[in-house]
């Protein structure tokens, strides 16, 4: 379900909203207000967002020190793929 925000929309993936449910709920809290930051300006210097390597369009962002969320971005939309411990995430990310 698309939340709506002055610059862009954030959708989900049906594996972001699995992974999220197993987070903790601080992590949840966390992820939903960075994923409003993003929305309103995706390139705020606060944010750290970082390109993933090997992966073109692909970048990642901190959520809570250990848990990293995985996105890509257009000009209208933010798209959420996956979320997960910093140590995991980047195992079993695919595209």
């Amino acid at each position: 379900m698309p939340v709506s925000s002055d610059k862009r929309s954030i959708q989900r993936t049906n594996r972001f909203g699995r992974d999220i449910r197993r987070l903790p709920n601080n992590v949840q809290e966390e992820a939903f207000q960075i994923s409003l930051s993003l929305a309103a300006d995706i390139f705020d210097k606060s944010l750290n967002i970082k390109q993933m390597t090997g992966f073109r369009g692909i970048w990642r962002v901190v959520v809570v020190r250990e848990y990293r969320m995985i996105f890509s971005f257009d000009d209208e939309n933010i798209y959420l793929l996956r979320i997960g411990h910093r140590r995991e995430i980047y195992r079993r990310f695919e595209i």
